[in-house]
Formats: structure tokens, C-alpha cells, sequence
């Protein structure tokens, strides 16, 4: 991967999890605070409805009490029981309880004897109740909650004594409207009993109120955490929005820092890639810290290597025309000793007035002419080496140039056994034909000279494919094989195993080949036979040959 996308990658991941890491520890954090500030607020209302339910039964108890010291509905009852005029006075006293029962804003209220019989009652149903019923409800000194059909109730009341005979007030509220008014106060939702509804979405808490006699009423209290939920969701839109935002910055960042980092460094590669080609160049230099002064470093490296490619490349020419020189030295020497000796024989004899120099004049300058020709192939071959074209390079059809590298050479072998593979298919390619057929004849002569003399000579050329972009030919026979000695030196000029040779051949072959894009080289070799290997690239980029390329032999 490279750097621009790596750097993106990572500077968003990082603003991502930053953020996002940050906004989840403020959530957790505001959601405890809230969710600790709503347990509190529950608790202090529900508090505050037991309270208020309290208070109010004090109340309650007060304004009754007051009503049997000082008021005159208890005191007319009591009159009327004591004076025995209690059956005419009856009506007259119920009429009475209604308007001190919304003076005292009860849900009920009895006016009751002290043999527990209701004088008077709102309302009015309350009449029908049971002498036991209304014993059991006669009113304490302190307030005290009972249990009313279906429902929780606070009984307060008073009683008027004169003597032995005595008249009671008995008045009820109910507690369920007056908790559900205490609530609606607190902003609240209130129900008896410790039953709360459990809800993620509610604070719920339960307090307890207790009587004068102990009982114990219990209130469940709750409330919506609509808020808090409301106000966690515009926290997590903030924390999305605030990522966003950091990722957006973040990828900017890593835009901005990707090119100013990428630009230098690709156009860096770039070059690097010319480096074996000889065509790199210095290049400007770009950024700041690291990435300038890897690029003073490559310029520095590039002045370098410049230098000592054209040392080398004198060097290696030097070298070469010193090889040069010993080559055709050792080649034209060793024709000129029989020339000397024939041409000063010719001398002896004429100077002597031999007759036998008619003779050996023939003998003689047959010699001379055979050498002659043999220095000037000596110097036409190393000629050619060192003045080989440049590929023309054209389609070519591979199969039909080994078939025809094979044919010129079965007729001067008629002895060896030729196998030729050849693919299914195979593109044309884009080489020197001339070149190319002159690479398979050296190659093909060359293994018959090693099967020579050998039992069922064998000489087989596969033709392949090398993947999608490559060919590749190779020449096997099963002559003696090649010395490891020689074969390490084998494509150098004039080394060769067969005595009649100039040691050129294999070296012009390579040359072709690798001024094609492709090589030429021994494959596998043993006592029973050798493989040459040509390769070369179906499409051939072939560069502009110059005199600093050419580091082997000079041109002639």
C-alpha cells in the first residue's frame, strides 16, 4: 500500500477513536451524573408526598379535634343525648354534617353517638353501616390510615364527652386524590404500594409514611427520563458530528501531508528505477527534514555513480582493447610462424639454386595463401563482433525460424536425430529474424560438433512460452557435456572446447540476445549432454545503444 492511503488511513482511524473514545467517556459520565441527579430528585419528591401526606393528617386531625372543643354540631349531639331528645333532634343534626364535612374538606364525615349510632353522615351511604362497622372506625387522638372499600384512607376524629354520655366526629380522606394532587406539585407520578412499574425509561423511588399506630403506607414515586435520554442523544449526535468533523480534518491533514511526502518520494522511485538504465537524474529538491535530505543523498549518490559509470566505462574499454590486442595477436601469430617458415625455405632454395625449388614453390605458396585467409576470417569475425547491428526488430514467427535454422543444418548432419517441440500456439514476437536465426544456428552447430563421434547422436529444441511476456528456446544434445571450468567462461571471446573454433560464436549469440531484452545462457551439462537456454521478451524494449553503453569489445 502506499503512502498517501496508509497515511489517510491512519490519521482518520486515530481522530476516529480519539473522538469517538472521548465522546463515549463523556456519555458515561453524563449519563451517571444524570442518571445519579434524577435518583435524587425522585427520592427528595417522593419525600416530600410522604410529607405532605403527614401534614395534611395533622391538619386533618387539628380541624377535627377543634370542631369537638369548640364547635357546635358536637355540641348539639351531645345535648340531645344527654336531654333524651336525640330521636327529634336526629334530622336536624344530619343536615348539619354535610356543610361542616366540606368546612373541613373530608371525603366523609360522620356525626356518631356513644353507643355507635350515626346521627348524621355525608355521605349519605354511610348510614348503612353496621354498629361494629362504626365501632371498629370510632376515632383515635391521632390519625391513623385505614382501609375504605378499595382504597387507602386517613381517619382522623374527636370526641365531646359531658359525664357518661359523650358524641364523636369521624372524617376520612382519601389518599389517592391527595396524592395525585401532591404529585402533580412535584412534577411527579405517584401510586400506593411498593409496586413501582420498572422502566428504563423511569427514576422510580418508595418512601414509606407511618401512623401514630405504627401502620406503615407505602408510596412508589417516578418520573420520565425522557430528558436524560433526550439530552444523550444530542450528546451522541454532537460526538458523531465532532467525529465527522475530526475525520474530515484528519483526512485533509493526511492529504496535505501524503503530498508533500508522496510527491518527493514517488518522483525519488522514480528515478531510482532509472538508475540501471543509466538515465537517472538529479531532481529538485522538495519538503523539508528527512525527505530533503534523502533526496540531497540521492543526487549526491546519482553525481557518484555518474562518475564512476564513466570510469568504468574507460576502464572497461581500455580493458577490452587490451583483450582485443592479445586476442588477435594470438590469433595472427601462431598463422604467421608456418608463412616465416615457408617464405625463408623459398630463400634457402633460391639462393642455393635448389632444384627442388619449382617443387616446393606450389607446397609453399599454398601455405601462405591458407594462413593468409585464416588471419583475414580471424579478423572478419572479430569485426562482426564488434560491429553487430542494432536488432530490426518485426513480427516474427518463432516456429517457422526454428524450423528453418533446423532444415539448414539437417543436411550437414544427416547422422543426428533432430526432435523439434513446438507449442499449440504461439504469438508472433517482435526480434531481428536474421539475428535470431543466426542465435540457433551457432547454437545448433555447436551441438552437433559435440555429438560428433558419439553413438545415436541426439539434438532436441524445445520452443515455449515463459509466462505471459516471455519465450524461451532450448538447444539440447547428448554429446560429452562442458568442463565447469570452461563453462563459467563460456560466452567470453575466444574461449572455446573444439580446436577448430575462434571461441566467437556463443559470445556474438549472447550479445544478440541480451541487445534483445532476453539472455542466453548453460543450462544443465553433464558427461551426457548440455542445454543452452535462450530467452527472450515477446515484446523487446530495446535501448539506443551508445558508446558509454558498450563495455565490451570496441568497434573495429
Amino acid at each position: 500500500m502506499r503512502l498517501a492511503p496508509r497515511l489517510v488511513i491512519a490519521f482518520g482511524a486515530v481522530a476516529v477513536l480519539c473522538v469517538g473514545g472521548l465522546g463515549a467517556a463523556l456519555r458515561e459520565d453524563r449519563r451517571a451524573r444524570e442518571t445519579s441527579r434524577f435518583d435524587d430528585e425522585v427520592k427528595s419528591a417522593c419525600s416530600r408526598v410522604a410529607d405532605e401526606i403527614s401534614l395534611q393528617a395533622e391538619r386533618d386531625q387539628k380541624l377535627v379535634k377543634g370542631a369537638c372543643q369548640s364547635g357546635a354540631l358536637a355540641v348539639r349531639a351531645l345535648i340531645a343525648i344527654e336531654s333524651g331528645e336525640l330521636a327529634d333532634r336526629r334530622v336536624a343534626l344530619a343536615a348539619l354534617v354535610p356543610a361542616e364535612r366540606e368546612a373541613f374538606d373530608l371525603d366523609e364525615l360522620m356525626l356518631v353517638s356513644d353507643r355507635a349510632e350515626v346521627l348524621g353522615a355525608d355521605p349519605r351511604t354511610l348510614f348503612s353501616r353496621s354498629r361494629d362497622e362504626i365501632a371498629a372506625r370510632l376515632p383515635k387522638e391521632k390519625p391513623v390510615f385505614q382501609i375504605v372499600p378499595k382504597q387507602v384512607a386517613i381517619a382522623v376524629g374527636c370526641t365531646k364527652a359531658h359525664g357518661s354520655r359523650s358524641a364523636s366526629l369521624l372524617g376520612l380522606r382519601k389518599v389517592e386524590p391527595l396524592l395525585s394532587r401532591v404529585a402533580r406539585t412535584a412534577n411527579v407520578t405517584a401510586t400506593i404500594g411498593a409496586g413501582a412499574p420498572s422502566s428504563p425509561t423511569l427514576a422510580t423511588a418508595v418512601c414509606q409514611v407511618v401512623d401514630t399506630s405504627g401502620n406503615k403506607l407505602s408510596i412508589a414515586v417516578s418520573t420520565s427520563k425522557a430528558a436524560l435520554t433526550e439530552q444523550l442523544r444530542r450528546l451522541d449526535e454532537t460526538v458523531v458530528y465532532a467525529a465527522l468533523a475530526a475525520l474530515g480534518l484528519a483526512l485533509v491533514v493526511a492529504f496535505i501531508l501524503a503530498r508533500s511526502l508522496g510527491r518527493p518520494l514517488a518522483l525519488l522511485a522514480n528515478e531510482a528505477r532509472k538508475v540501471a538504465l543509466g538515465e537517472a537524474k538529479p531532481i529538485a529538491s522538495e519538503g523539508s527534514g528527512e525527505v530533503a535530505e534523502l533526496v540531497i543523498a540521492y543526487n549526491r549518490m546519482i553525481d557518484d555513480l555518474q562518475s564512476a559509470r564513466r570510469r568504468l566505462s574507460f576502464m572497461s574499454r581500455v580493458a577490452a582493447w587490451r583483450e582485443v590486442a592479445k586476442r588477435v595477436a594470438h590469433e595472427v601469430k601462431n598463422p604467421l610462424a608456418p608463412i616465416r617458415a615457408a617464405v625463408e625455405t623459398l630463400r634457402r632454395l633460391r639462393a642455393r639454386r635448389d632444384p627442388a625449388f619449382d617443387g616446393y614453390f606450389d607446397e609453399a605458396t599454398s601455405t601462405v595463401l591458407a594462413e593468409v585467409h585464416r588471419i583475414s576470417t580471424i579478423v572478419t569475425e572479430f569485426s562482426q563482433f564488434a560491429r553487430l547491428p542494432r536488432p530490426r526488430l518485426e513480427p516474427v514467427d518463432v516456429a517457422e525460424v526454428a524450423k528453418h535454422a533446423l532444415v539448414l543444418n539437417e543436411a550437414a548432419a544427416p547422422d543426428v536425430k533432430f526432435d523439434l517441440r513446438l507449442p499449440s500456439s504461439m504469438p508472433l514476437v517482435k526480434a531481428d529474424r536474421d539475428q535470431l536465426v543466426q542465435v540457433l544456428l551457432n547454437l545448433i552447430a555447436n551441438a552437433i560438433d559435440a555429438t560428433r563421434g558419439r553413438p545415436s547422436p541426439q539434438i532436441a529444441i524445445v520452443v515455449e512460452r515463459e509466462g505471459s511476456d516471455r519465450f524461451r528456446i532450448s538447444v539440447t544434445d547428448n554429446g560429452g557435456g562442458i568442463p565447469e571450468s570452461v563453462g563459467e567462461r563460456l560466452f567470453e571471446p575466444h574461449v572455446t572446447t573444439k580446436p577448430h573454433g575462434t571461441g566467437l560464436g556463443l559470445a556474438i549469440a549472447r550479445r544478440i540476445a541480451v541487445e534483445h531484452g532476453g539472455d542466453l545462457w548453460l543450462g544443465a551439462t553433464s558427461a551426457t549432454g548440455s542445454t543452452f537456454v535462450l530467452e527472450l521478451p515477446i515484446e523487446p524494449n530495446v535501448s539506443q545503444r551508445g558508446e558509454e553503453e558498450d563495455v565490451g569489445l570496441p568497434r573495429l
